[in-house]
């Protein structure tokens, strides 16, 4: 089975970043403002966010397996009519439709995954050899959809986009197996959603993943904003943004080939990475002269330090029968700062602002994650 979620993990992870490229410049051809343009890239988010907290109870209860290939499904027809559209209130009702269909994916697929894994050691290993799935499609995807770009224009990409999710929806809904094991002595009375998020909440050995998840979404969200219009602004080809944001694939996949770093805890992990992130968004803002591709590529390191890590706090440290409920508020979490650097960097209009609160953001989450580090230590877990 977990073949089979790399499988259906890497073609949905194909499918949204291949979009990277795609959604500011098609939105301004549409005639959104920066300021709209930025609404509209948050609002997934926001829909994402809410379909995050619905969806936590409900993978634990069902079987992820419908979840998952139903929302891929509706989620293929809705990016076909992303292409199609001609308004900016129709492409942003459809993005607020598809951000709540895909918080039910993410988390489901990583709840079966890490299910899989007996000991932390082979949970560490199953995050690192996602974050390579996801790492291998983020390389990709990006050129090619600057490629469908070029060659079709904005509106047929989405549309092929759209048919690529479609036929992973069906993919996912012959393979996949339909029914949820239940552990051992797990035959108990059925824990209302409430409980079930309030103990995660509880549990603060995740906070740690939390805090880094918003703030590595965070960076990301304005880097989706900034690079690709910065590149329509200096009038270079749209394939150079694909090739920028695959080069920061590139970097992840480097970063995450060094299997040995997956016998460092995970903690240490999260915190060297919020610190070279931070060093690497301030400069940024402060606009060193230093190749965009080279800071593309040493972004993507961090995010393939960072990830992996962010997982395995959530797999070694939530309860087996609670994964759904911690990986959705995780995707909550991480909806969160994808939703506010959008909005914020449209709002400013400055680079170079946008950055420096970037910068504070992950350097703020280093200082919280440092003092949650030492309060932790020799705390009962």
């Amino acid at each position: 089975m977990r073949m089979l979620l790399f499988v259906i993990l890497f073609l949905v992870s194909f499918d949204m970043h291949a979009q990277t490229p795609l959604l500011a410049p098609y939105m301004h051809v549409l005639g959104a403002s920066a300021a709209m343009i930025g609404f509209i890239l948050g609002a997934y988010g926001i829909s994402n966010l809410t379909g995050n907290l619905i969806a936590g109870p409900f993978l634990d209860r069902f079987p992820k397996k419908w979840f998952i290939a139903c929302s891929l499904i509706i989620s293929g027809f809705i990016l076909t009519g992303q292409g199609i559209v001609t308004q900016t209130e129709a492409f942003l009702v459809l993005r607020l439709l598809l951000g709540f269909l895909m918080a039910f994916v993410s988390p489901a697929c990583f709840a079966m995954l890490g299910e899989t894994g007996r000991t932390r050691s082979e949970q560490g290993e199953l995050m690192a050899k996602n974050g390579m799935v996801l790492t291998a499609a983020a390389v990709v995807s990006p050129a090619v959809g600057s490629f469908l770009g070029v060659q079709f224009g904005y509106g047929p990409s989405f549309v092929i986009l759209g048919a690529i999710m479609w036929v992973t929806g069906v993919f996912a809904l012959i393979v996949l197996p339909g029914g949820r094991k239940k552990a051992e002595g797990e035959e108990q009375a059925i824990r209302p959603a409430s409980l079930k998020l309030t103990s995660v909440l509880e549990n603060r050995y995740l906070y740690l993943a939390f805090l880094g998840g918003f703030a590595l979404m965070y960076a990301q969200g304005t880097i989706i904003y900034e690079i690709p219009l910065y590149i329509q602004r200096e009038n270079l080809s749209l394939s150079v943004t694909g090739i920028l944001f695959s080069l920061k694939g590139l970097g992840a996949m480097a970063t995450l080939s060094q299997f040995w770093l997956a016998r460092i805890a995970p903690e240490e992990r999260t915190l060297v990475g919020l610190g070279l992130l931070s060093v690497m968004m301030y400069m940024f803002a402060i606009g060193l002269d230093l190749s965009l591709y080279i800071s593309m590529f040493l972004l993507g390191s961090c995010v393939g330090l960072l990830f992996p890590a962010l997982s395995t706090i959530l797999t070694v440290h939530a309860p087996r029968e609670l994964y759904g409920s911690a990986f959705s508020i995780y995707s909550a979490v991480l909806s969160v700062g994808a939703i506010l650097a959008p909005i914020v960097a449209g709002l400013i209009g400055n680079w170079h602002h946008s950055f420096f609160i970037v910068f504070f953001v992950t350097g703020g989450a280093l200082v919280l994650g440092g003092f949650h580090r030492i309060a932790m230590r020799g705390a009962p877990n």
